[in-house]
């Protein structure tokens, strides 16, 4: 039995890990998931949780289960756990190929090890097939998939709100030159964090009525999808809110306060040539915008060839070189930080005063019909 147990206790540590990760909003930055976000799109859905309770916790404890079934050895349950263990298999694969359509490496390597445990069982407790040993594994599947599909579906998203994030000397990078300042102020109408409109990136109108603030990732999917849904309601609404766009890279060759070393590739590099396609040709940054979030994520060269094409070499080269994209990028970042202390999801958006969201709505029309509640329109 004891290769049996080793394959147990292994499942159980990997799935362990993902339960620390999910409750310490941590699944952004998860080692080893690279920059496309696949672990946060699998470990953030509706199918990472049971009636809110994160099916990671019931693998550590199913695999537990399994240890202590070795040491008290029942042939007839290990054998259900068996059959259990390539069920739960089949299905969490499943969901990520063919629903979720991410591929998290930790995930696959949880299901990966039952598969093994369930090999290893069949194995070595050798029982004489019976009925119940397919069928209580397939009622207790089925209750977990009604669950999961008819059960409460978890929240995506988080609201904080942050009292000091502007509160910092030296760091005037959002706040240079000419143009509309828009002012974010808390409930008291205290202002806490300010932007000046000709210095930092914008999507929309600069006379809109209402502004939002994106703090970002290109290679970052999540990130990704929230483009889509700001696409959605500037379109909903044409003229009455815009979002100033604020690169923010996870990796932390330019940013000092990623703990995790599942650095973003690439991601320095996007976000330096996303503040330079603005600070040369601002007309056309909607345009570089999109090129930027294209999937797969484009390397630093692929991004710059296509740039070249609508601002030109020279152009984009010389603001490349501009002092101001290090002084953004670093405002950006300390922002980051002080947004980072209660919820680490990304992408971040700051909605009005020191309100910020977390993470993604589940659905577009939730998060259209969210931003229409909190600005009345």
């Amino acid at each position: 039995m004891s290769i049996i147990r080793t394959l147990a206790l292994l499942g159980f540590g990997v799935s362990a890990h993902l339960v620390w990760m999910k409750l310490t909003g941590q699944i952004t930055s998860v080692v080893g998931c690279g920059g496309e976000g696949g672990c946060s799109n699998v470990l953030g859905s509706q199918w990472s949780q049971w009636f809110f309770i994160p099916v990671t916790a019931v693998s550590a404890c199913f695999y537990l289960g399994v240890v202590v079934l070795t040491y008290k050895v029942s042939k007839s349950i290990l054998t259900m756990a068996a059959f259990l263990l390539i069920m739960a298999a089949s299905w969490f694969m499943g969901l990520q190929v063919f629903v979720i359509k991410s591929f998290c490496p930790w995930c696959f390597t949880t299901h990966a090890i039952g598969l093994l445990t369930a090999g290893a069982i069949f194995w070595k407790a050798r029982a004489p097939f019976k009925a119940p040993f397919t069928i209580i594994p397939m009622l207790l599947m089925t209750l977990l998939i009604l669950g999961q599909i008819y059960g409460p579906k978890p929240k995506t998203y988080a609201f904080t709100s942050e009292a000091d994030i502007v509160r910092r000397d030296g760091v005037k990078a959002h706040n240079e030159g000419k143009g509309r300042v828009v002012a974010f102020k808390d409930a008291t109408g205290r202002v806490v964090k300010t932007f000046r409109l000709g210095s930092v990136p914008l999507l929309g109108s600069p006379d809109a009525k209402h502004f939002l603030v994106k703090y970002f990732d290109y290679t970052c999917q999540s990130c990704r999808t929230m483009e889509e849904d700001l696409t959605v309601l500037m379109q909903t609404y044409p003229g009455q809110v815009a979002v100033i766009v604020l690169p923010t890279p996870l990796n932390r060759a330019c940013n000092p306060y990623i703990n995790s070393r599942n650095d973003h590739e690439h991601a320095c590099e996007l976000a330096r040539l996303g503040l330079a396609a603005w600070r040369a040709q601002p007309e056309s940054f909607e345009a570089a915008h999109e090129i930027l979030f294209q999937r797969p994520p484009h390397s630093g060269a692929s991004a710059r060839a296509e740039l070249h094409e609508i601002i030109g070499v020279e152009k984009l080269e010389a603001a490349l070189k501009d002092p101001w994209i290090e002084n953004v990028l670093k405002s950006n970042l300390e922002d980051y930080h002080a947004l980072s202390s209660q919820k680490m999801e990304m992408p971040k958006l700051m909605i009005r005063g020191n309100k910020t969201m977390h993470g993604l709505a589940l659905s577009k029309e939730k998060f259209l019909k969210m931003i229409t509640k909190e600005f009345q329109l």
